[in-house]
């Protein structure tokens, strides 16, 4: 069987574990493979002595590529498997781990059925790393859009964009390198240094993604592609421009920006429609990687076939 029809598969068979079976629950998330990356980076996090700056940005580089070794590398081992159904079954699994659909709707469900603002809070708590004990309920649902929007492109957009050209080693490259992000590239004192070849590798890895995953939300939502170019040179995610306008909604992080000022402010109704659309875009991206990839098999070509 070919390498690329193979991948076609593995794709397909991911997406229908994701919809049938999701993430693990959160009593056994620490027995989840992924789990582990930000797991070793805070490791290597609590045993960097700060205080020497280009010792700092060595180690924030040695570190990653450690890591990206460990959990990456394996997933080019796999293609010397000659079994097709041990390949492709091994392949489902790991490459369902890179993303997540229903993990995504659940805890924007989780947010938007709070039965009262201290629940709402601590459901919002886990999907966003600002602090939420100040924050009204209007402030909540803005924070579980973002979230969701910002998460169209990690959690699904781009592990699908990585797989399609690159396959199950190219999604767990994505994976580690968005997971490090999260762990350590925060512009603060105490990761300025460490965090910022994470920080700079997700950007890198996020750029096309991140706008395939902006025009979707637009596209879906018939709202123009242009709305976005004011934005292109803010510090301002365009999936959140993006869901913003698609929704007609205010999207604020205090202190940081606000998005779509003229705009009525944010309610649970909005999270539905985030989830709405995230779960639309994540359908037609989908259908666009498998047309991708039967166009590469019937092209005959694949980068990975030497290590196959």
């Amino acid at each position: 069987m070919n390498l690329l029809l193979e991948h076609v598969i593995i794709f397909l068979i991911a997406i229908l574990i994701d919809v049938t079976i999701g993430d693990p629950p959160e009593k056994r998330e620490k027995y989840y493979p992924i789990v582990w990356i930000s797991r070793l980076m805070y490791f290597f996090d609590r045993r960097t002595r700060r205080g020497n700056e280009r010792k700092e940005k060595l180690l924030g580089v040695i570190y990653p590529i450690v890591i990206l070794a460990i959990f990456a590398l394996p997933c080019l081992m796999l293609l010397r498997i000659h079994s097709e159904l041990v390949y492709i079954v091994l392949g489902s699994l790991i490459f369902k781990m890179t993303f997540t659909v229903k993990g995504l709707e659940r805890y924007g469900r989780d947010a938007m059925e709070a039965g009262n603002l201290e629940e709402k809070r601590e459901a919002v708590g886990k999907i966003v790393s600002r602090d939420v004990a100040g924050l009204d309920t209007s402030q909540l649902d803005s924070a579980t859009i973002e979230s969701v929007a910002e998460n169209t492109t990690d959690s699904v957009i781009a592990p699908f964009f990585y797989f399609a050209l690159f396959g199950v080693f190219g999604a767990m490259c994505y994976r580690v390198v968005n997971t490090l992000d999260a762990v350590v590239g925060y512009k603060n004192k105490r990761y300025e240094h460490f965090g910022w070849f994470s920080a700079k590798s997700d950007d890198v890895m996020n750029y096309i993604p991140e706008r395939i995953a902006a025009w979707l939300i637009l596209l879906l939502s018939g709202s123009k592609l242009g709305d976005l170019r004011s934005y292109e040179n803010e510090k301002v995610p365009l999936t959140i421009v993006a869901m913003s306008r698609a929704l007609k909604v205010k999207l604020e992080k205090v202190g940081h920006y606000t998005v779509g000022e003229s705009f009525e402010d944010a309610r649970s109704e909005h999270i539905a429609g985030a989830i709405r659309i995230a779960k639309g875009s994540t359908i037609f991206f989908a259908f666009v990687c498998v047309v991708v990839m039967v166009i590469l098999y019937f092209a005959g070509w694949s980068w990975l076939e030497p290590f196959s």
